[in-house]
């Protein structure tokens, strides 16, 4: 099995998960056990670089959460954590009963910080999609090679040879493929991967963008599905501005429509988006993410 963790803040947590990687606004800590394989992220500066926290839960199939340290960026995970409905782990560090009582977590398990590795790769794995997308994070030349593309397969299984579509419509053909420092025929969802790419030049890419077996074009408006966090009194109205998360994207959002929990936001930027994608809304008071939900439709 392969998996991806998002695991807020801790930096001993995620030493004990995995062994430390790259790192630029996220550090990815990687870990193999038999056939099963955890990469875990980690923003690497919440508070320089805040746009690191949704993107690594989102783009995470399980968050592992410790309860060493209970302040304010603790209460604000929890509140991330109840709007994704993603499998959560706690550590058992501190008792949280009472701070859970007033919170709805669904997928949720506690566990000694020694066994966390063993909680995550018992999870079941979601059923394979047809589909093939892998999120991009990075971009860069190898002598010799050629242009390699980092990034996390979020859908489906992607192959040698196979030929996918770049959002701004150019294609890619995988030359290669590299996991775990191995190079590897075939890649399926939760892997983190090194693409060697014919067809795409590095100067083409940016964090965020996709690679996808029909293209996923970048948009600037959005509708989206929302559900806002109980703890949020502050409604979301025509001309607020926030910022929004998406795979590993980031974008200042303008709402422009609001008509119950449907709304219509325009970005500063356009970003590679598809409908179903799910979303996350910051705004500059805490909690900061205060909302998620789903895109019902791209432009």
């Amino acid at each position: 099995m392969n998996t991806i963790v998002a695991i807020p803040f801790d930096d001993e947590l995620a030493g004990f998960i995995g062994k430390k990687g790259s790192e630029n606004s996220m550090t990815f800590y990687n870990r193999k056990i038999n056939d099963d394989v955890i990469v875990g992220m980690m923003p690497s500066s919440i508070e320089e670089k805040f746009y690191a926290l949704p993107q690594s839960l989102l783009i995470a199939d399980q968050i592992a959460v410790s309860t060493k340290s209970i302040d304010k960026l603790f209460g604000e995970v929890l509140v991330a954590c109840s709007l994704l409905g993603k499998k959560t782990i706690f550590t058992k560090d501190n008792d949280i009963t009472k701070i859970l009582s007033g919170i709805t977590i669904e997928k949720i398990s506690f566990v000694e910080s020694g066994e966390i590795v063993s909680a995550i790769i018992s999870s079941e794995q979601e059923p394979q999609s047809d589909e093939t997308r892998v999120d991009l994070d990075r971009a860069f030349n190898v002598k010799g090679v050629g242009t390699v593309f980092l990034g996390v397969v979020t859908k489906g299984t992607v192959k040698v040879h196979d030929t996918l579509y770049h959002n701004s419509g150019k294609v890619a053909t995988i030359r290669s493929i590299q996991s775990q420092d191995q190079d590897v025929k075939e890649a399926s969802k939760g892997t983190r991967v090194g693409l060697a790419i014919k067809g795409i030049d590095e100067a083409d890419v940016q964090k965020g963008d996709v690679l996808s077996k029909r293209q996923i074009k970048s948009a600037k408006t959005l509708e989206l599905e929302v559900k806002k966090s109980g703890f949020v009194s502050e409604p979301i109205e025509v001309g607020k501005m926030y910022s929004i998360a998406i795979g590993f994207s980031y974008s200042v959002a303008t709402v422009e429509k609001v008509e119950g929990n449907a709304i219509v936001v325009r970005l500063e930027k356009s970003i590679p988006v598809e409908e179903k994608d799910q979303f996350m809304l910051v705004r500059a008071l805490s909690p900061r993410i205060f909302a998620s939900g789903s895109v019902t439709k791209a432009d």
